[in-house]
């Protein structure tokens, strides 16, 4: 969450100049800020998938391959596991993202 705020904070920073002109010819609050939480959005929407994929291939080659048959006392997460969370994950991120993206762009907007 800190890392949008504060990637959406910058970014929001940096194009001042186009939201002015965005403001000046009577954009409302919503169609200046959308384009900064798509931003924020897609980019922890790619985070967790990257995240996710990186969770999938450790349990499939750690846990599944190694530890399980190593340790065989313990009921160890497999791959349908992870597969069964990683919707309920992304959803996560994108939820976080955007009231993140929200609230940060709110507290720039401001007239």
């Amino acid at each position: 969450v800190l890392l949008i705020t504060t990637t959406i904070r910058l970014s929001a920073m940096s194009r001042r100049r186009e939201t002015g002109i965005m403001r000046m010819v009577g954009a409302s609050n919503l169609f200046i800020q959308l384009p900064f939480m798509l931003e924020g959005a897609i980019a922890a929407t790619i985070g967790a998938v990257l995240s996710v994929a990186g969770l999938w291939a450790g349990v499939r080659y750690l846990v599944t391959d190694w530890l399980s048959q190593s340790v065989t006392w313990v009921a160890y997460v497999d791959e349908s596991d992870v597969l069964a969370i990683a919707p309920v994950l992304v959803g996560i991120a994108f939820l976080l993202a955007a009231i993140s993206s929200v609230v940060t762009l709110n507290r720039h907007t401001r007239v």
